[in-house]
């Protein structure tokens, strides 16, 4: 899906979708974002990971959308959040987002970590 400032793309790795996000989130792509999500939870998959690695900005309203997919993936899938950078690594490690879900800094070390220990956003 597109969007003029932000890309979605899913990919699967065995039991885990990977949301793949480029360019920004803000008020007007969040929306997008949402929807997308919503419609590949709807799929239950066991695990899902949202990858921001190539995400420039992230405002509140996407750091509320990962608390909310969160939520709605308790109980019932895992849920990790790739970060790594200023854009979204430490405005979630800022609002101790961490503490709510889990952020890695690459990828790979979520697709191990997912489900895991959650207070560590980088290292």
């Amino acid at each position: 899906m597109e969007h003029p400032h932000m890309g979605l793309a899913a990919s699967t790795v065995g039991s885990v979708t990977v949301l793949s996000v480029h360019g920004d989130v803000d008020l007007s792509s969040a929306p997008l974002l949402e929807e997308y999500a919503f419609r590949l939870l709807d799929d239950e998959p066991g695990s899902l990971v949202v990858d921001l690695t190539d995400v420039q900005f992230l405002a509140s309203t996407g750091m509320a959308l990962l608390v909310e997919l969160s939520r709605r993936t308790a109980g019932r899938a895992g849920f990790a959040v790739v970060a790594n950078g200023t854009a979204t690594a430490r405005p979630l490690e800022l609002l101790g987002l961490c503490e709510m879900f889990t952020v890695r800094a690459s990828l790979d070390e979520a697709l191990t970590d997912i489900g895991g220990e959650r207070a560590r956003c980088r290292e």
